[in-house]
């Protein structure tokens, strides 16, 4: 996109270190509520997300956008904490549909994946819903496989699990 004379250029969103869920400000809260609500059409409360148990660490990852007048705003992120054994599981994984398409995904993936496995993860899992035909893609072409049909785990309508092992992507 051309820019008009004296507009600035406007940096694309940058994924950064998050924080733990239970110390997010209330603002912040609330642009993660409406980012699940207008991309996934899951509706959670404000309690609910502060006690998703995501920890500090480099596998929780926020994608921060700069307004050009330097407002940040949260537009998508990558939640994930141990489960069991060498497993991490991705608790929620989300990027605003205008982000999409952009290789922020395979960012925060590969991200993501360096974390882990430094921690001495070897496999993921995680879930998502089975009309999110573009996710399972995604989680497929990353080496993930569904292993279970979820019926009644989202608000509307039939999830799966998947899981995998913990792997880079490189798009070709």
């Amino acid at each position: 996109a051309e820019l008009k004379e004296g507009m600035r250029a406007v940096p694309p969103p940058v994924w950064n270190q998050g924080i733990e869920p239970k110390n997010m400000s209330s603002a912040a809260c609330q642009q993660v509520l409406t980012l699940f609500l207008n991309e996934t059409g899951e509706r959670y409360s404000d309690t609910t997300v502060r006690h998703l148990p995501i920890p500090n660490w480099e596998g929780n990852l926020i994608l921060i956008d700069t307004t050009p007048n330097g407002e940040s705003h949260i537009v998508g992120l990558l939640w994930a904490t141990p489960f069991m054994d060498d497993i991490v599981r991705v608790a929620a994984f989300v990027i605003h549909s205008e982000q999409q398409k952009r290789g922020l995904g395979t960012e925060a993936w590969n991200r993501f994946v360096d974390a882990a496995l430094s921690a001495g993860y070897k496999q993921v899992q995680l879930e998502v819903k089975a009309s999110n035909l573009g996710a399972q893609r995604f989680y497929e072409r990353r080496g993930m496989t569904v292993r279970k049909h979820l019926e009644g785990y989202y608000q509307c309508g039939m999830g799966y699990m998947m899981r995998g092992p913990l792997l880079r992507y490189i798009d070709e």
